[in-house]
């Protein structure tokens, strides 16, 4: 799990920057695109951090008031770490961004203010795409109806190897210096590279469902990414300026989903770090009786 995260944040943080020198671009044209105007961030990045607080806790509430479980509860540990590396993937996103330019934010503040102003709005976003999705597939018949869609089959691990990893280097590697024709194949590459590295390590992904026919978990995560992916951006536009540079805002829609399918992959590989675990294992385990007992047999 630790290998695959590691070559993942590596390829998306060296290989753009190294389409971008081939191509014969540098390094402070990105930062002319980053530097857009002078708008107050404060206030509005907090306003919109504690409106996403308020809504995955409203979400969990909901999810634990219609099943009796509580998604932070029961799964604490998963949704810290999960927290942790959606925090991390925020990051990688803004850091991508500055390659293509998809959105644009003003700022007025230097960068450790930055951080420490968008860092908790990061953290909170691929938790909250999950709880969506568990409160999606809460409601009766939703995962049901899903899963009597037609199957699909794959090709082979290698074959599926041979065709996802080639074309997430090529999305990393030619977004950054062919902006314009690949900038699609840009923000597929990440999901792309997760899919390829699970294959690899002979990981399941989140397509594997789709052999039994199962279409429920891409879908309601995609919805899931729409959902708090505009309700986000709305928030964030309400109080500051913030710019979606898009030819159609399907390609926004189409982004958030993306971003929702992202956060499920990324869910699925630091979830391993649990399995084959019990629950009670999971939480604190009771000490062993210091003194031995003998059963003796009649």
């Amino acid at each position: 799990m630790k290998t695959r995260l590691a070559i993942f944040v590596a390829a998306l943080l060296l290989l753009p920057l190294a389409g971008l020198f081939l191509s014969g671009g540098a390094w402070g044209e990105l930062a002319v695109n980053a530097a857009t105007a002078t708008d107050e961030t404060l206030t509005p990045t907090l306003r919109t951090s504690l409106m996403l607080l308020f809504y995955v806790l409203l979400v969990n509430h909901t999810v634990k008031r219609l099943t009796g479980n509580s998604p932070f509860s029961t799964q604490r540990n998963y949704f810290i770490g999960m927290s942790i590396a959606s925090a991390l993937l925020g990051w990688l996103l803004s850091y991508l961004n500055l390659f293509v330019a998809s959105w644009s934010v003003a700022q007025d503040n230097s960068v450790p203010v930055q951080i420490l102003l968008y860092t908790p709005l990061f953290a909170l976003l691929a938790p909250a795409v999950l709880v969506t999705r568990a409160l999606l597939a809460v409601f009766p018949g939703v995962l049901k109806f899903l899963a009597f869609h037609a199957a699909f089959t794959p090709a082979g691990g290698e074959t599926l190897t041979f065709i996802l990893l080639p074309l997430a280097l090529l999305g990393l590697l030619g977004g950054a210096s062919w902006t314009a024709q690949l900038f699609w194949l840009f923000w597929l590459a990440p999901l792309l590279l997760l899919l390829a590295l699970q294959i690899l390590w002979n990981e399941s992904t989140i397509f594997s469902g789709l052999k039994s026919g199962d279409w429920g978990r891409i879908i309601c995560t995609a919805f899931a990414g729409i959902t708090v992916g505009n309700l986000a951006v709305a928030t964030y536009q309400m109080n500051a300026s913030l710019r979606i540079n898009l030819s159609s805002p399907l390609l926004a829609q189409a982004g958030f989903a993306l971003f929702g399918l992202v956060c499920l992959q990324l869910g699925d590989v630091i979830a391993e770090n649990w399995r084959g675990k019990s629950r009670s294992s999971l939480f604190t385990q009771k000490k062993k009786f210091p003194i031995p007992v003998v059963v003796k047999k009649s």
